[in-house]
């Protein structure tokens, strides 16, 4: 009889163990993956802004998503960029709900240090740009902060 209880233990354990690993490691790869998530939509946030600050207006203005093309035209867009003086920029705000990101932080020019927000979308496999917050340059399209 005691040796039936040895065994029942040693297989609840050993099953106690297989079940934790497996949680260890699903709770770890959907880290991960929440994770690199933040990391894309903030990755897609600098490349704009790179391209910003080295004027290549067109390459910025094909990150928007169709319908911030729409509320913006890229005229509109290359007058309010063309000489911008942006020299650094940094995000410390990632969110990603579903298909929609947010980036936030801040950006240098020759005036000082202002807010800057972006709000993407996930569309046919690319972050793109659904509306951002510049500070002093303006805000077009939705720009929402998540809520936790």
């Amino acid at each position: 009889m005691m040796k039936r209880w040895g065994c029942f233990g040693l297989f609840l354990l050993i099953g106690f163990g297989i079940c934790s690993v497996v949680s260890v490691v699903g709770g770890i790869l959907l880290f991960r993956g929440l994770l690199d998530r933040g990391r894309e939509v903030g990755d897609r946030a600098n490349v704009f802004m790179i391209a910003l600050r080295d004027e290549k207006l067109d390459d910025a203005y094909t990150m928007f998503t169709p319908d911030l093309q729409e509320l913006q035209s890229r005229g509109n867009f290359k007058e309010d960029f063309t000489g911008n003086s942006f020299s650094d920029w940094k995000f410390n705000n990632f969110s990603v709900q579903d298909d929609v990101g947010y980036v936030a932080g801040t950006a240098v020019d020759e005036e000082g240090s202002h807010f800057v927000a972006f709000q993407l979308e996930y569309r046919n496999g690319a972050w793109a740009i659904s509306g951002y917050n510049m500070g002093t340059f303006g805000w077009v399209g939705t720009v929402i902060a998540p809520v936790d």
